[in-house]
């Protein structure tokens, strides 16, 4: 018979710094009054286990976001020369095809192309999901909040790398076994 137990999740380092990266993306933005679903975003996305997983894991948020953002204005320019008033939005769709063609072929170029997935999000929201006169600065604002996000979480990595908070869950730990005789706790996995 099977432990109960082993198939619960675990709560890890990396959890904890993607959830800690995210909140302290909400809470700079509401004091700030804007919203912050695409830092939070970028935050989860840019943490890794260590810089370089999260230099790469960013980098494919925030390289996407970037081709996908320029390429979705391009497009909507496009459109809006064919439909000034955003009143045939059947032509999103050649658009769409184009779109994401071109992107996968950007991102190859660049020799970035786990990029492909997160540009492409942002390409069909700014196709399909945002108004017609706010398509640019929607677009640019995207790719400042997906970066922000982004440099939170790598920032978060570089300040409590891996090695420095198992060492401080150790002290911790030996800490709480001094001052409470007995003390085991029931999870010893730090990441």
């Amino acid at each position: 018979m099977e432990d109960a137990h082993s198939h619960l999740p675990h709560i890890g380092l990396r959890n904890l710094k993607s959830a800690f990266s995210a909140a302290l993306c909400a809470g700079i933005y509401y004091l700030i009054d804007r919203n912050p679903t695409f830092a939070c975003i970028g935050a989860v996305y840019g943490m890794g286990n260590d810089m370089g997983h999260s230099w790469q894991q960013g980098g494919n948020r925030l390289i996407g976001t970037i081709i996908g953002g320029f390429l979705g204005m391009g497009l909507f320019w496009c459109y809006l020369l064919l439909a000034p008033a955003g009143e045939s939005r059947v032509l999103l769709i050649p658009l769409t095809f184009v779109g994401v063609v071109v992107l996968i072929c950007l991102a190859q170029m660049f020799r970035w192309p786990t990029a492909v997935q997160p540009g492409s999000v942002v390409l069909c929201i700014i196709l399909f999901n945002t108004p017609t006169d706010t398509y640019v600065s929607y677009a640019l604002n995207r790719m400042v909040d997906t970066g922000v996000g982004v440099l939170m979480s790598m920032l978060i990595n570089y300040l409590f790398p891996r090695e420095r908070l198992v060492r401080w869950i150790a002290w911790w730990k030996k800490r709480a076994n001094a001052m409470v005789p007995g003390f085991t706790p029931t999870h010893d996995r730090p990441d």
